[in-house]
């Protein structure tokens, strides 16, 4: 049985860069499709196919730019892509490979990735602690780090030739009796103040370990913990321990700082027409931190109902642009725009 090929989505974008310094771009692509009279819209306005591929240039904005390409024939939309465009210089790409949280290990590897995302490329330096570490041609980097018992702090730290960086801390707790432990969830930002987060363990030992979080023993199950807890200030410190045979070996904090995000609002895709000039568009609002959070559709609030909203709206000849905002009682707002083409009257 040959094996199966996968089928190409019907909007192939062949070439758009993640960032530019330029004004201008060009996104270039490939439609699969054999279908008659198909049209092509990037942010609603029509653009041209030929021989089954298309190549726009257009402009960009400082910052962040969000384009949205669909394909339709007569009966609407067929397909969709979106990509987003940062205009401007970025600050390199930095990745880390997993570490322990808490290890008896002397010695860890430290591993990741470093990029130049920006058009011009630029030579990047990468230092850990003040260290410089090699980057391989493919961006890959690799090194040996010596831990001491305590707490370790490891800056990892990648500059480009314009001194644009980008920074990651990590802290590994080290000890030659704790067992290895791996956190998932615990910050340093979190956005809810309804805090949980989960310990992978090797090399416990339920016997004569215990672990501590505020002083309280957590229970271990199947190599987990799991540890819920409310953070009633913008700035927390969580202690933590471990007890061997009942006496502390090692103990040590992790701190969270609260920063609230704002609503997550979300279009459906589908759009009811009503009449020639009017339509009704719905989506979903909600808020991590707010169970009433507000939506306005162009300045005009609708209410959500159990999170979900609807609007009617009254079109126009041409492209309307839809404004969605979601907001938070901390005056926090997340805004949407989404583009409606009604075609003109012939």
């Amino acid at each position: 049985m040959e094996p199966a090929v996968a089928e190409k989505s019907l909007i192939e974008i062949t070439s758009c860069p993640v960032a530019t310094t330029n004004k201008k771009m060009v996104i270039a692509g490939v439609i699969n499709s054999t279908i008659p009279n198909l049209q092509l819209f990037i942010n609603s306005e029509e653009q041209k196919i030929l021989n089954g591929k298309f190549m726009v240039s257009l402009p960009l904005d400082d910052g962040a730019n969000d384009f949205e390409i669909v394909l339709a024939d007569e009966g609407g939309a067929l397909a969709k892509e979106v990509r987003s465009i940062f205009c401007g210089f970025l600050p390199p790409k930095l990745t880390v490979d997993d570490l322990p949280d808490v290890t008896k290990a002397s010695k860890i590897v430290i591993s990741g990735t470093a990029l130049d995302v920006n058009q011009h490329k630029s030579i990047l330096t990468l230092k850990i602690n003040g260290e410089v570490i090699e980057i391989s041609p493919d961006g890959k980097w690799e090194t040996n780090f010596n831990l001491k018992q305590g707490t370790n702090n490891i800056d990892i730290m990648v500059f480009d030739g314009g001194l644009r960086k980008t920074v990651i801390r990590k802290l590994v707790e080290q000890h030659p009796l704790a067992p290895e432990i791996v956190f998932e969830g615990i910050g340093p930002i979190i956005t809810s103040r309804q805090m949980e987060f989960i310990g992978h363990l090797e090399n416990f030992d339920h016997n004569k370990m215990d672990i501590r979080i505020h002083s309280k023993i957590v229970p271990v199950n199947d190599k987990t913990f799991r540890y819920k807890t409310n953070i009633r200030t913008d700035k927390a410190e969580i202690p933590i321990s471990i007890d061997i045979g009942g006496r502390t070996v090692i103990s040590f904090t992790r701190q969270v700082v609260f920063l609230p995000s704002p609503p997550t609002v979300t279009i459906d895709n589908e759009i009811k027409q009503i009449s020639a000039t009017h339509c009704r568009i719905s989506g979903t609002i909600n808020d991590e931190n707010d169970i009433n959070p507000k939506v306005f559709v162009n300045d005009k609030e609708v209410n959500p109902r159990a999170g979900a909203w609807t609007a009617t709206l009254v079109l126009n000849p041409g492209i309307n642009t839809i404004v969605i905002e979601g907001r938070n009682h901390t005056g926090l707002k997340r805004v949407i725009k989404k583009k409606i083409l009604v075609p003109e009257e012939v």
